[in-house]
C-alpha cells in the first residue's frame, strides 16, 4: 500500500474513533478541537503530498483521466486480432503498432500529469512506474522501447516494426506482470485521486466517511 493510502486509511480510523468516543459523551469541546486540529494537520499533510483544494482539483481528474486512459490503452493491447492474420490474408502489423504507440503516448500524459501535482503523489506513482518498467526495461528495449531522461517513453519505430508479435504480447497483455502492475497503481492513482477529490469538496465528515 503507498503512503498515501497509509495516510489516509490513519485518518479515517483516528477521526472515526473519536467521534464514537464523543458521541457517548454528549459532545465534549476537547474531543471537538482534537478533531478539528486532526483535520487541519490531515490537509495540511495532503498538500505536502501534492493533494491540496480548491483550483488543484482540476490537476487531480487530469491525473485520474490520465491513468484511465493508461489502462484502457494497455488493455486494447490483448485484442487477439492484434496478433494473427485476417483469413486468408498476409499478417499486417498495422494496428499492433498503432495501438503501441497509443499505449506509450497515455503513459506519457500520465507522468506530464502526475508532475504538475508533484509532492509525494508524484513521487510515489512515478516510483511504481519506473519499478514496472525496470523490471521488465530489456524485453522493453527488444521490441524498441526506452525510457528517457524525463522518465518518459521513447519509440524506435524502425526497431519496433520488426519486433516480433508474441514478443509484444508477452511484455504487454494482460497476463504479464507489467500489466499487472500497471493495473494495480492505476486502481491505486483512481481510489486516491477520489478520496482527495471528496475531501476537498466536503463530502466527508469529521469521521471520514462519506457523506
Amino acid at each position: 500500500m503507498s503512503t498515501i493510502n497509509n495516510s489516509y486509511e490513519y485518518y479515517q480510523s483516528s477521526q472515526g474513533l473519536l467521534s464514537m468516543l464523543n458521541s457517548k459523551k454528549s459532545g465534549n469541546a476537547l474531543i471537538d478541537q482534537i478533531i478539528s486540529n486532526n483535520d487541519l494537520k490531515y490537509q495540511q499533510k495532503m498538500e505536502s503530498m501534492g493533494l491540496s483544494s480548491g483550483s488543484s482539483n482540476i490537476k487531480y481528474k487530469n491525473v485520474d483521466k490520465a491513468a484511465t486512459n493508461l489502462l484502457d490503452a494497455l488493455s486494447k493491447l490483448d485484442d487477439k486480432s492484434l496478433y494473427e492474420a485476417e483469413s486468408g490474408k498476409e499478417y499486417d502489423n498495422a494496428e499492433l503498432l498503432k495501438g503501441v504507440t497509443n499505449f506509450v503516448t497515455a503513459y506519457n500524459s500520465t507522468v506530464t500529469n502526475l508532475s504538475s501535482c508533484g509532492g509525494t503523489l508524484y513521487n510515489t506513482f512515478q516510483s511504481e512506474f519506473l519499478e514496472a518498467y525496470k523490471a521488465k526495461a530489456e524485453d522493453f528495449a527488444n521490441i524498441g522501447i526506452t525510457m528517457g531522461s524525463d522518465n518518459k517513453l521513447v519509440i524506435d519505430q524502425e526497431k519496433l516494426s520488426a519486433a516480433k508479435p508474441e514478443d509484444i504480447k508477452a511484455l504487454l497483455g494482460s497476463t504479464s506482470s507489467y500489466y499487472k502492475n500497471i493495473a494495480s497503481t492505476v486502481d491505486s492513482i483512481d481510489t486516491i485521486v477520489n478520496k482527495a477529490l471528496a475531501l476537498s469538496s466536503g463530502t466527508y465528515n469529521s469521521s471520514g466517511l462519506m457523506l
